[in-house]
């Protein structure tokens, strides 16, 4: 036993020990964008739908791009819809490397764009999605049309509970590989619903799966440890200068990201309107999509 442990447990948690206190490369727009050469070359997984006006959707942490099945539907009747999986989640590819923050994303996307000819589109965004879409909204070689936010992170916050676990050193993440994807999901979904009734089983199920695929658990990890952004004050400075119709919809009774960041994000966005979900919590697609797309109809 004392050689099974020294030869085997113990170097497996100086590993994790290691990895979960070793020192983080700043994050900032310099550091990702600026010193970037050219754009990452990833074929991501999509879903395209409809004809007309280009209309790209990016869903949020830990979720793909069949969170947006329940309005692709409707809104793929007048918008040419494209909905691609970021990297590292849904059947996108996962790399093993350590580029997976907010700007690494943006570039990714940027690509995805560029190689579907995406010219001018209307950008929609849920959570980690709609960070990644203000500052596609900012690039003006994107040339972006108009901008929707749903329920987004756009400034310095807390990491929600379930976040903050799997970032505790060593057992955070041992407890994270180990449990249930299942669990894992449900538990999400539990904490983002208003209404837990409304939760889909397929997609939990679907979600579930994504999630036991090679890789998928590591680049949950990666995203979560890069969320917030180490320059994210210099970048929410950058907000005023979004010159193009904004619409922001958020549950009201979202716990993932209060309410009050909905009125910040409103009043720094010079061509913005803000539209609540009542009995709504931090995925208005999925828990109220009837009510989500009589607001995106009024403002398309």
């Amino acid at each position: 036993m004392k050689i099974f442990f020294k030869n085997i447990i113990l170097p497996v948690l100086s590993l994790f020990f290691i990895v979960g206190c070793s020192t983080k490369k700043p994050i900032t727009y310099n550091s990702k964008i600026k010193a970037t050469k050219s754009l990452p070359k990833l074929k991501l997984h999509y879903l395209e739908q409809g004809s007309g006006k280009p209309l790209v959707m990016l869903h949020g942490f830990g979720s793909s791009s069949a969170t947006f099945k329940k309005i692709i539907p409707h809104l793929s009747k007048r918008f040419h819809i494209y909905a691609p999986d970021l990297k590292g989640f849904g059947k996108s590819p996962k790399p093993n490397d350590d580029d997976y923050s907010v700007y690494d994303q943006y570039l990714v996307i940027k690509n995805f764009l560029k190689e579907h000819h995406i010219k001018n589109p209307i950008l929609l965004g849920h959570s980690l999605g709609g960070s990644i879409a203000l500052i596609l909204a900012m690039d003006k070689e994107i040339g972006a049309k108009k901008l929707i936010l749903l329920d987004t992170p756009a400034y310095k916050q807390r990491l929600p509970r379930l976040l903050r676990y799997v970032n505790i050193p060593l057992f955070g993440k041992i407890g994270f590989y180990l449990l249930p994807s299942h669990y894992e999901v449900l538990e999400g979904y539990r904490y983002a619903f208003y209404d837990d009734s409304k939760i889909s089983k397929d997609i939990v199920k679907e979600l579930s799966k994504d999630l036991q695929s090679k890789g998928a658990k590591r680049a949950f990890v990666k995203t979560n440890q890069e969320l917030v952004p180490d320059d994210i004050d210099d970048l929410t400075k950058r907000y005023k200068d979004i010159n193009i119709p904004t619409l922001i919809v958020w549950g009201w009774n979202d716990e993932v990201v209060l309410k009050e960041k909905a009125y910040r994000l409103n009043k720094n966005i010079p061509h913005s309107r803000l539209h609540f979900i009542h009995e709504c919590g931090h995925i208005p697609q999925e828990e109220k999509p009837k009510e989500l797309l009589k607001i995106l109809d009024q403002f398309l």
